[in-house]
C-alpha cells in the first residue's frame, strides 16, 4: 500500500500546520460524499425500477399463471452473474493502474454496457431472454457497484465513515422510492423507461469518476495469478472470524428483507387485494419507506460516529424491522402496508448505515479491500438468489404471499444472532 493510501484509510493523514492541505482534503471528501450519493441513488433506482416493476410486469405478461416462480427464476439467474462478478470486479480494480485510478475504467465500462443490455431487456419476449439479459445486467452493474464501495475504506478516515455509510444507506432507500415511482410512471412505456434510466446511470457514473479521479500509475501492485483469481472468492472465516460472522449475518438479514421488496407488487395485488390498482400504489410504499429512512439512516450514522459503536445499533435496527413486518401480518391492508413501509425504511436504512461501518472495520486487508468488499457484496447476490427463490417456492406451496412476512422475521432474527458473535468490534 502506498503511503498516501495508508494515511487516508487510517485517517491519520500527516498534514503540515498552516498549509492548505486540510482544506483540500476536506473538499475532496465533500466531492466524494456528494457524487457517491448521486451514483448510489441512480444505481439503486435502476435496480428497483427493474426488479419491483418492469421485470414483474414483463414476467406477468409472459406467464400470468406462474408469475411468482417466473420472477424468482429471472432474479435468481441474474444474481448468479453478480455472485461471480462482484469479487472479480473488486480484485481487478485493485490491480488496475490508470490516470483516473483503478476503479474508474471498470465503472465506466460497466455503465456503458448497461445501456445496451437494458434496451435488449426491454424487448425480451420470453422468460429465458429476460433471465439472460438480467444476468448480463447484473454483471455490468456490479462492475460499477463493487468498485464504488471501495472508495470509503480507501479514502475516508475511520472517524468519518459513519456519515458516508449513512449516505449509502439513505441512497438505497431514496433509490428504492424513486425507482418505484419511476417504474410506475413508465409502466406503459417500458422501452422508453429502460432507455432513460440507463442513460441517467451512465451520466451519474461519468460524473463520479470525473470528480474523484486520481492517478495511481506507478503504485505497486500484487501480480494477478490463477491462485489469486481463485482466492478472489474466499476469505478464511477461521482465520478472520469477525469477517465470517459479518458475512453470514448480513446474508441472513438481507435474505429476510429482499423477498418482501422484490414481491411488493404481487403482495399489494394479491395479499392486500388491490388488484389492478396495485401499480399506482407502489410509489406510496416507496414514499413511506423514504420518510422512515430519512429519520433512521442519518440518525444511525451519526450515533455510530458519536458513540463509536456498531453492534448495539444493529440490534435496535433489527428489532425495528421485525416490528415493521408484524404490522401487515396483523393488518393486511393498504394502511398496514404504509405503516410497514415507514418502519422497515427506518430500520433497514439504519441497518445499512451502521452495517457498512462494521464491514470496513473487519476487512482482513486494505490492499485487497476491493476483493474483500466484493465478497461481502456477494451477500446481496446470494440473498436474492436463495432468498427470492425460496420465497417463490414457499408462495407456490402455501398459496399466499403472506408467508413472506414470517419468513422475513425468521431470517432477520438469525442474522442478528450472528452479529452477537463478532468479537473485537464494538
Amino acid at each position: 500500500m502506498s503511503v498516501a493510501r495508508q494515511e487516508t484509510a487510517t485517517g491519520t493523514g500527516g498534514s503540515i500546520p498552516g498549509t492548505a492541505a486540510p482544506s483540500l482534503r476536506e473538499l475532496r471528501l465533500v466531492g466524494l460524499l456528494v457524487t457517491l450519493g448521486l451514483a448510489a441513488v441512480t444505481l439503486f433506482l435502476f435496480w428497483t425500477a427493474l426488479q419491483s416493476v418492469f421485470l414483474a410486469l414483463q414476467v406477468q405478461k409472459i406467464d400470468p399463471g406462474g408469475a411468482a416462480g417466473g420472477l424468482a427464476f429471472v432474479i435468481g439467474i441474474g444474481a448468479i452473474g453478480a455472485l461471480f462478478t462482484a469479487p472479480v470486479a473488486g480484485a481487478l480494480s485493485d490491480r488496475t493502474r490508470s490516470r483516473i485510478g483503478g476503479r474508474g475504467p471498470w465503472m465506466l465500462a460497466g455503465a456503458g454496457a448497461t445501456i445496451v443490455l437494458a434496451l435488449l431487456l426491454a424487448h425480451a419476449d420470453s422468460i429465458t431472454e429476460l433471465a439472460i439479459y438480467w444476468l448480463l445486467i447484473q454483471v455490468s452493474t456490479n462492475l460499477v457497484f463493487t468498485p464504488i464501495t471501495v472508495y470509503i475504506p480507501e479514502r475516508v478516515p475511520v472517524a468519518r465513515r459513519g456519515i458516508f455509510s449513512a449516505a449509502i444507506g439513505l441512497s438505497h432507500l431514496t433509490g428504492v422510492l424513486f425507482g418505484q415511482v419511476f417504474g410506475a410512471a413508465f409502466a406503459q412505456e417500458m422501452v422508453l423507461g429502460y432507455a432513460v434510466i440507463s442513460t441517467l446511470l451512465l451520466a451519474a457514473i461519468i460524473t463520479f469518476v470525473a470528480v474523484n479521479r486520481r492517478s495511481n500509475i506507478g503504485e505497486p501492485k500484487t501480480p494477478f495469478s490463477l491462485s489469486r483469481l481463485l482466492s478472489t472468492f474466499w476469505v478464511n472465516p477461521v482465520k478472520y472470524p469477525a469477517f465470517g460472522w459479518t458475512f453470514l449475518g448480513r446474508f441472513l438479514m438481507l435474505t429476510g428483507f429482499f423477498p418482501l421488496k422484490v414481491y411488493l407488487l404481487y403482495i399489494l395485488q394479491d395479499y392486500v387485494g388491490l388488484g389492478a390498482d396495485a401499480v399506482k400504489n407502489v410509489p406510496a410504499m416507496g414514499l413511506a419507506g423514504m420518510a422512515g429512512a430519512a429519520i433512521g439512516t442519518p440518525l444511525a450514522g451519526w450515533l455510530s460516529d458519536r458513540l463509536g459503536v456498531t453492534r448495539p445499533l444493529i440490534y435496535v435496527c433489527a428489532a425495528l424491522m421485525v416490528g415493521a413486518i408484524l404490522i401487515p401480518l396483523a393488518f393486511p391492508t393498504f394502511t398496514g402496508m404504509v405503516v410497514y413501509s415507514f418502519l422497515i425504511g427506518a430500520g433497514f436504512g439504519g441497518f445499512g448505515s451502521v452495517d457498512y461501518v462494521l464491514i470496513t472495520k473487519v476487512l482482513p486487508s486494505q490492499d485487497d479491500a476491493g476483493k474483500d468488499l466484493g465478497i461481502i457484496n456477494m451477500t446481496t447476490t446470494l440473498s436474492q438468489t436463495l432468498g427470492v427463490g425460496l420465497a417463490g417456492a414457499m408462495v407456490s406451496v402455501v398459496g399466499t404471499y403472506g408467508v413472506l412476512f414470517p419468513m422475513g422475521i425468521g431470517f432477520i432474527v438469525l442474522g442478528t444472532l450472528c452479529v452477537a458473535f463478532i468479537k473485537g468490534v464494538r
